[in-house]
């Protein structure tokens, strides 16, 4: 039988003016977030036509900066609320709590109006209330499939990247659930009541029953969602999600018609994300993916069994890196060729880029490579200077290649043989298919397999899906500082790399001059599968357009320094160790056995930005970090401290 929905209820009218009061305050978001953009492209235009000098250069006019500009140092401080979370912005604090606020008054009060013959006494009841409560907690779970949707029109319109939405996503889960449980728990008292029967109170008829079985996928999700859990168990939160979702939406529907009208939008979306993923991931451009090498690097200063760590090195091609943008990150699964490799292709990681490697253009016999960039606007001067020293650098960079092959042959270590090679693909990559690199920490048993893997020599399969994440605008700052704990350093290599390469080629819209990287490892094998890396960078910024400076500060926490004068060793049987060619880099230091001070570091960083421009004005810095919980927070609350404007980088699924 047909059942037809009442949208004159006042349940009903709770919901959708509920849900129209939150959507339209997001469309006033994304229009000012739009306008920012313009006023930004409109900057940097101005900046490649010269019309913006350095002396007036400063960071463009935000709308959304200047309306929570007043309260942006207390806002972006971040805390730690003990069993709840290990870091939340104060701003978030605030913002759950109003959510919270606004939730509780659409409930009392919606739709604000009460008919002639109804006081306020009549529906303030719990049996009218909590059927409310449900209707808002409704809404607030059909905002959750949206949040957690990788790729929706959200983040397109409101810069809000999937990761920085996951937070909430899980807030407004919480929230949804806890308004569920005063219908779920008076429906089951008043079940209970007409026949004192257990069974009647849970499944009397199929109402009661669908809404048990809602609640118990709702439940599911709920516990299964907890912080060591999605740690430790990662899959078992992910196909308990899928599980609990499935049987919570069916059985809701079943429960209540109106459901539909809340739920099933929102489900379509989420599973058009699911389509489209699996889509990109598996069929178009699985000819454009392909595996060029897993390579491990073991750690040699770990000792014992428990010590035993390394890290992973993927290089891939993939068609869809075109697009990518530094600070972005993919999913990957990589599987062993087994009997169980079916259920494994079921597990996607999140992975951050460490490189991008764009195809080259070949003019004649020289390859050149470049980067697609879509703002790359040369002044004429920029343009005759690149002309004029072409050539000499295509013949330098051939040279080095050269002396790299020759070191290459004669070296015996197979890692230091993989990162010069890596080099020399950097600079004279073929092929229209870019690639990128992973580095893959062994911190739990899916790295220590891929490590395990990797040292084996074993056969892989490989599937990628994106590149997700943000666009990070750091090149309308005069300065970016890197802070890393790590293997934390990956989202920072790909940023380091971009600008230095786009100064380098004199791309105008990068205004960033300034270059400073504090780096935090255990010990200097850290440092091996990165060498080529910094090697490059150092090449760039000698032969550099539009100059720019680069400073490497590097703190060795679990390792005392190593020269080559040095007549005592620790251990008297191990082969004698030499000074570490990093230490003799230009403007680089390398500090052992202590961890960074990061105010002391970033008053250094201040003062030489306020010496590069002669104190005339303040520069502007943009931050970046990378590592764990406890190190994030004290790097964002320092930052705000000096009024800079931080990005951090973490994935909470």
């Amino acid at each position: 039988m047909a059942v037809e929905l009442n949208t004159a209820k006042d349940f009903h009218k709770v919901g959708y003016t509920y849900a129209f009061f939150w959507w339209g305050l997001f469309t006033f978001y994304c229009l000012a977030y739009q306008l920012d953009r313009l006023l930004v492209y409109r900057a940097r235009r101005l900046r490649s036509q010269g019309k913006i000098t350095k002396e007036n250069d400063n960071v463009p006019f935000s709308i959304l900066g200047f309306v929570g500009g007043p309260f942006k140092r207390i806002g972006d401080h971040v805390i730690q609320i003990p069993f709840i979370t290990t870091w939340m912005p104060i701003k978030h604090i605030i913002g759950v709590s109003l959510f919270c606020i606004i939730n509780a008054l659409w409930i009392l009060f919606a739709p604000f109006k009460l008919a002639p013959d109804k006081t306020w006494g009549d529906t303030m009841i719990i049996k009218l209330m909590d059927r409310r409560g449900a209707y808002v907690g409704m809404v607030n779970w059909s905002f959750v499939f949206v949040l957690g949707s990788r790729n929706t029109v959200v983040t397109r319109m409101s810069g809000m990247t999937f990761e920085g939405l996951i937070p909430f996503h899980r807030w407004l889960a919480r929230i949804g659930f806890c308004e569920f449980v005063p219908h779920f728990v008076w429906r089951i008292m008043k079940g209970y009541q007409k026949h004192y029967v257990v069974k009647d109170a849970l499944f009397e008829d199929i109402e009661q029953g669908t809404g048990t079985i809602a609640m118990i996928g709702f439940l599911l999700l709920f516990v299964t969602s907890f912080e060591w859990i999605r740690r430790n168990f990662f899959e078992v939160f992910y196909y308990c999600h899928i599980v609990g979702i499935i049987i919570a939406i069916i059985a809701a529907c079943w429960h209540e018609v109106a459901c539909f009208y809340y739920f099933i939008p929102a489900v379509l979306l989420w599973v058009f994300d699911r389509i489209w993923r699996t889509y990109q991931s598996w069929w178009p451009n699985h000819h454009q993916t392909k595996l060029l090498s897993v390579q491990a690097f073991h750690h040699e200063s770990s000792t014992t069994q428990s010590q035993q760590q390394g890290i992973t090195h993927v290089l891939f091609e993939y068609g869809r890196l075109k697009h990518y943008h530094p600070g972005q990150y993919v999913f990957v699964t990589l599987v062993n060729k087994t009997k169980k490799a079916f259920w494994n292709y079921a597990n996607w990681h999140p992975m951050t880029i460490s490189e991008i490697l764009q195809p080259a253009l070949v003019d004649g016999s020289t390859t050149v490579p470049t980067k697609g960039l879509n703002e790359k606007i040369l002044t004429s001067k920029n343009k005759k200077t690149l002309q004029d020293g072409k050539k000499e650098k295509i013949q330098q960079e051939n040279h080095q290649v050269e002396q790299e092959q020759a070191t290459t042959s004669s070296s015996s270590s197979s890692s230091s043989d993989s990162s010069l090679t890596n080099m020399k693909n950097r600079r004279n990559r073929n092929g229209d298919i870019p690639a990128a690199s992973l580095h893959i920490k062994a911190l739990g048993s899916y790295t220590q397999d891929l490590l395990d893997a990797g040292m084996q020599h074993k056969e892989l399969d490989f599937r990628v899906d994106g590149p997700y994440g943000p666009r990070l605008e750091y090149q309308d700052y005069k300065t970016m500082a890197c802070f890393a704990a790590g293997i934390g350093i990956t989202p920072a290599l790909t940023l380091i790399k971009d600008c230095v390469e786009r100064r380098a080629a004199g791309v105008d819209t990068v205004t960033t001059d300034q270059i400073h990287l504090v780096w935090a490892i255990r010990t200097l094998d850290e440092l091996t599968p990165f060498t080529d890396l910094i090697i490059y960078w150092t090449e760039q910024c000698q032969k550099a357009v539009n100059p720019f400076q680069l400073y490497l500060d590097i703190y060795v926490t679990r390792q005392q320094e190593i020269n080559d004068n040095t007549t005592e060793l620790q251990d008297k049987s191990a082969p004698r160790k030499s000074r570490h060619w990093i230490q003799d880099l230009d403007h680089c230091q390398v500090t052992f056995n202590t961890r960074p001070d990061i105010s002391k570091c970033m008053d250094r960083i201040e003062s030489m930005v306020s010496l590069s421009d002669n104190n005339k004005k303040k520069s502007s810095v943009w931050v970046h970090t990378c590592g764990s919980d406890d190190f994030m927070r004290l790097i964002m609350n320092q930052a705000i401290q000096h009024d800079w404007d931080v990005h951090h980088e973490t994935f909470e699924f």
